[in-house]
């Protein structure tokens, strides 16, 4: 009795070290990497309500269940909305994984085949680099170990004998909860129910046939299935009505590739399994050889082979049929899948050092580990992709933001990121569902109650005119800035009715070269540095204009540099001078910002039109005219 206290003493402390080294591992610069576009849907959804999550699911034809992020609704309640924060909540699924599939390993094994799978478990590249997502692939894997557990004990696959009644009804109870909350999280998850199906029906099934004096078991293990999965449907039966259709939509949109052949389907997974997730080189085939061959002799080892097999085998089928049909697929899908299989390779491992020199499992052992060193180095090393980045864009919104903005948006995800990097803001969101017909009166609704309007693109600049947000604001708006920070683009707009006080009402009028009429507000404004100034000019073509030019607006002192400036074809580009109509009135908003650090000080406004060709300013026919310039008014720049 002493020596095997001592051995499950010896066992628990090997597992505990195992499990802290899998933590270590797993949190390790947890937020070196940006979000990305899955981990940005996470957060957006697991910001909304369960009515307003079904809805946003059925707008944006999204393809995700709802339990993986209510339950990161409930964490971000707890721990906040920082990467670092939602992302731990993967982190310690991730551990709770390594923790299930040793006590799986010594259910189905021993106590060195436990450790091992442990072990295999908490190093595994593919493991690792998914327990440090905002994603519900590990949450998932988790309720699916639950889900073969529960099932397992309440069939008494797991036990030597049958479990009593009480035993049978809360191991079937948790059967349902954990199935429902692993498909709930991902819709792959539903084979392994179709597995435990298969098996359960071929060994009860040939109890019956057989005549076994046990068949009456046998036949209440199908019934309690039965039951069990009928429940499990009738607690996701609610979510699938809503969202069938539009979740099929979502899909069929992304399933546009070619669907994989056997081969190139078996090579992606083993290798995601067997090297880990960004790399392709000959590494992948070597890693996937050898950790496959291990896993071969694991199944041709030990008892249960059918069981653990089937385990693998069978949602592994069912998954390259159903991606055959819809093409959409990662291996990330099957991750769930990831510790039987290292299961397997433990058992390999074992059953070698059982037959020959122990010496032979640990080289082994420690040839796999080797192989899966690179793979682990590029999950902290992995250079940062800038052009994906979105914390450059979001520290600029965060830092210009005003409480009363809006923030027009076409992908959830973008919120998400707001939503993580840019918690405390007090945005109102506005989805870019327009079509020509709509986005005019959408935009001046939202106009209505904000006066300045932020748009958020993704690699589409707001001057394309395939960017209808943007073409309308572009013509109508005044914009104060446009900026790219990587395929991110951020964008301000002030309202086409906004006035800065001191500006107007009063107007004045001035000619160009005898060829175009200026009308413009007088300016006597009072403004602190870093504000803006909006300015309504109005042109008018009195002859036809065989040149470009480009409008100016300066702001400084006489004879000096401009201190603020915006110079460019009028109507942010929109309305070049060769294409305006003879008598036809062109409305060109400008803004003018002030620098930061503007010293304060009495400083005056021009406006004027300058030749593209040789930059040389047309001439001004008005009492305020002086080298090509209208002076405006002034601007009285005073300290905060």
């Amino acid at each position: 009795m002493g020596v095997e206290l001592k051995r499950d003493n010896r066992w628990t402390v090997i597992l505990l070290l195992i499990l802290l080294m899998a933590f270590a591992l797993r949190v390790l610069q947890l937020d070196h990497r940006p979000l990305w576009w899955d981990e940005g849907n996470s957060v957006y959804f697991a910001h909304q309500s369960l009515s307003d999550l079904v809805s946003e699911t059925r707008t944006t034809n999204d393809t995700d269940p709802p339990v993986y992020r209510l339950a990161l609704g409930v964490w971000k309640e707890l721990g906040g909305s920082s990467p670092f924060a939602l992302r731990f909540l993967s982190v310690g699924l991730g551990v709770l994984v390594v923790a299930l599939t040793g006590m799986v390993g010594r259910w189905l094994g021993s106590r060195r085949t436990a450790l091992l799978v442990a072990l295999l478990v908490a190093l595994s590249p593919m493991q690792v680099y998914y327990s440090r997502e905002a994603k519900g692939y590990v949450w998932a894997t988790v309720c699916g170990l639950l889900s073969v557990y529960a099932w397992g004990r309440g069939t008494g696959y797991f036990n030597s004998g049958q479990p009593s009644r009480s035993e049978a009804i809360c191991w079937w109870v948790l059967y349902v909860l954990s199935t429902a909350a692993a498909i709930g999280a991902h819709y792959y998850l539903g084979l392994l129910v179709v597995w435990q199906g298969v098996w359960l029906l071929g060994c009860e099934g040939l109890s019956l046939i057989r005549r076994s004096p046990v068949r009456h078991r046998a036949l209440a293990h199908l019934g309690q299935w039965t039951l069990a999965v009928g429940a499990v449907a009738l607690l996701l039966l609610p979510w699938t009505l809503i969202v069938f259709g539009t979740t099929v939509r979502g899909v069929m949109g992304l399933s546009r590739g070619e669907a994989l052949s056997w081969w190139a389907y078996l090579s992606r997974v083993l290798g995601e399994f067997c090297w880990g997730t960004g790399d392709e080189s000959y590494g992948v085939l070597i890693a996937s050889s050898a950790m496959t061959a291990l896993a071969v002799v694991g199944v041709l080892t030990g008892e249960r082979r059918a069981f653990l097999l089937t385990w693998v085998v069978i949602p592994l089928t069912a998954a390259y049929f159903l991606q055959r049909a819809y093409p959409f697929f990662f291996p990330r899908f099957l991750l769930y899948l990831g510790p039987v299989f290292y299961l397997l390779m433990a058992r390999g491992l074992e059953a070698l050092g059982r037959r020959g020199p122990k010496a032979a499992m640990l080289v082994l052992l420690l040839v796999v580990i080797v192989l899966w060193i690179p793979a682990l180095g590029r999950v902290y090393t992995a250079a940062v992709d800038e052009l994906e980045d979105p914390r450059p864009a979001m520290a600029h919104l965060s830092a210009l933001a005003q409480p009363d903005d809006a923030l027009v948006y076409v992908y959830v995800w973008q919120v998400g990121y707001l939503l993580s990097y840019y918690p405390q803001h007090q945005l109102s969101f506005y989805r870019a569902y327009f079509t020509p017909q709509t986005v005019g009166p959408e935009l001046e609704s939202i106009f209505a109650t904000h006066p300045r309007l932020w748009l958020l693109s993704y690699r589409i600049a707001a001057e394309d005119a395939h960017n209808l947000s943007a073409s309308w604001l572009e013509a109508e708006a005044y914009k104060v800035e446009s900026n790219w920070y990587g395929r991110h683009h951020l964008a301000l707009y002030l309202a086409p009715h906004f006035q800065t006080p001191g500006v107007g009402p009063e107007e004045g009028t001035a000619y160009f070269g005898g060829w175009v009429e200026l009308r413009y507000p007088v300016v006597d404004a009072h403004l602190h540095p870093g504000e803006v100034m909006a300015l309504p000019l109005r042109w008018r073509a009195l002859t036809p204009l065989d040149e470009e030019y480009n409008a100016f607006v300066h702001l400084g002192l006489p004879g000096a540099p401009p201190l603020a400036q915006n110079d460019g074809i009028p109507q942010n580009g929109l309305a070049p001078t060769s294409v305006w109509a003879v008598g036809r009135e062109v409305l060109d908003r400008r803004v003018l910002s002030l620098p930061d650090d503007m010293a304060p000080g009495r400083y005056q406004v021009t406006v004027g039109l300058y030749r593209l060709s040789d930059g040389s300013r047309l001439a001004v026919r008005n009492v305020n005219g002086q080298e090509g310039a209208v002076r405006l008014g002034y601007v009285h720049v005073e300290c905060q």
